[in-house]
């Protein structure tokens, strides 16, 4: 029999202690009213006073001091909104000083139009004496002067955009583009230029299939705020300089060895024993990556030895190429994987001493998100377009998925001998 975790005596103590406190409660709520209620002040509370407004990018600040009332509540803020819809905010009495002032800060104004703004000092159940009336205009918002800021650079295989976000709110940048002499090679995206940032930022001009554009392109840019208002959209046109997809045929992982799932200097693990063979290619293998089939992959060592994150590999491309980005698809159908890596280049020269990769001149690119839900190629730009012989992927703890081990079905680079 399961026997309760506290003793009988101390359990009747504890009981009888909370029995008593209800009663208490239930003596004190009746004193207040003969028929049992709690007796509510709803009287209809003084205007609030002492209102004063300010602008700011697409937002406008007000600041009020509450009555001294009992029966005040809050203060109900209505306005019309960006799309013209009835809108409103409530603040609290809490919210306010000790001197009783409160502020409000009403956000997503599309444009400078002054703004009408009704105050009500409310009760607990919204009784008022009437609003107090006040009206101000916005300042331009700051997706309409960070659009104003935006031009192109073009880089191997993209573009920079160069923008500037001299304010607190965070803004979307929207970019479509397509090539003038082939309007089907198109695509589109949007980042964010978070609040007082500058670029710029590598963008990777590439359609649906994952090729990159070449020639002339036209670029439609906007920006955006979270309550989807939207800029017009800026037309500027760029040539990007062609990246190509690298022949693989020479590269190599360094002390590769097919039968062994241990690791070497070139790679933490692979699985060479547990994963069967298809398509008459070595599966497990980090060679799996760059076999020319997506049916087959690296993983990294389950079976013997079994081993968890970090996960990493080095790629050897054998000579040295201007890389513009990286391409990796994930293991198809297998959504176990990894949700990032972190990306490292080498030059020939770095490479100091080719038994020691530990010691080599790693250039650090950062983290890239990657999401293993999806069969398609995922591509990671890197900004400086830097040369390089090696390329070393981390997956680290951070990047760990629903599984214990990293797993890829393909790696491409594209760039520039």
């Amino acid at each position: 029999m399961k026997k309760d975790s506290l003793s009988s005596p101390l359990k009747k103590v504890l009981l009888s202690t909370v029995f008593f406190s209800f009663l208490s409660v239930i003596s004190s709520s009746c004193g207040d009213d003969i028929e049992g209620k709690v007796s509510i002040n709803d009287k209809a509370p003084d205007k609030v006073t002492n209102v004063t407004t300010a602008a700011g990018p697409g937002e406008v600040y007000l600041t009020w001091t509450n009555p001294e009332n009992s029966s005040f509540m809050y203060t109900k803020i209505e306005y019309t909104n960006s799309k013209g819809e009835k809108s409103y905010t409530m603040v609290s009495k809490d919210r306010a000083n000790e001197s009783r002032v409160a502020t409000a800060t009403i956000k997503g104004f599309a444009d400078t139009q002054p703004k009408s703004f009704s105050l009500f000092a409310c009760s607990v159940r919204g009784n008022n004496k009437g609003a107090v009336e006040v009206s101000q205009a916005p300042d331009s918002p700051a997706f309409l002067e960070v659009v104003k800021t935006i031009s192109l650079e073009p880089v191997l295989g993209g573009v920079l955009v160069n923008y500037e976000n001299k304010f607190n709110n965070s803004v979307l940048i929207a970019l479509k583009y397509y090539e003038v002499n082939n309007e089907s090679k198109a695509g589109s995206i949007k980042f964010e230029a978070p609040g007082n940032s500058k670029g710029p930022k590598l963008v990777m001009l590439a359609d649906s299939n994952n090729e990159f554009l070449s020639g002339e392109c036209v670029i439609l840019a906007s920006a955006e705020d979270e309550y989807e208002n939207a800029s017009d959209a800026k037309e500027l046109k760029v040539t990007p300089i062609l990246a190509a997809k690298i022949d693989r045929s020479n590269w190599s992982f360094p002390e590769y060895k097919e039968d062994s799932s241990e690791g070497t200097i070139g790679y933490s693990s692979q699985e060479a024993i547990g994963e069967s063979d298809k398509d008459g290619l070595k599966n497990g293998r980090v060679v799996s990556m760059i076999d020319g089939s997506l049916n087959t992959y690296w993983h990294a060592s389950w079976k013997t030895p079994a081993t968890n994150y970090p996960h990493w590999f080095i790629l050897d491309m054998g000579k040295e190429i201007t890389v513009a980005s990286i391409e990796l698809t994930r293991r198809q159908n297998d959504a176990r994987g990894q949700k990032g890596q972190k990306i490292y280049t080498c030059s020939e020269a770095g490479a100091t001493d080719v038994k020691n990769p530990d010691s080599w001149n790693w250039v650090d690119h950062g983290s890239f998100a990657f999401d293993p839900n999806i069969n398609t190629p995922q591509s990671c730009g890197l900004p400086t377009t830097p040369k390089a012989r090696y390329i070393k992927i981390y997956f680290g703890t951070e990047h760990k998925g629903t599984g214990s081990q990293a797993m890829l079905a393909d790696l491409n680079v594209y760039g520039a001998e």
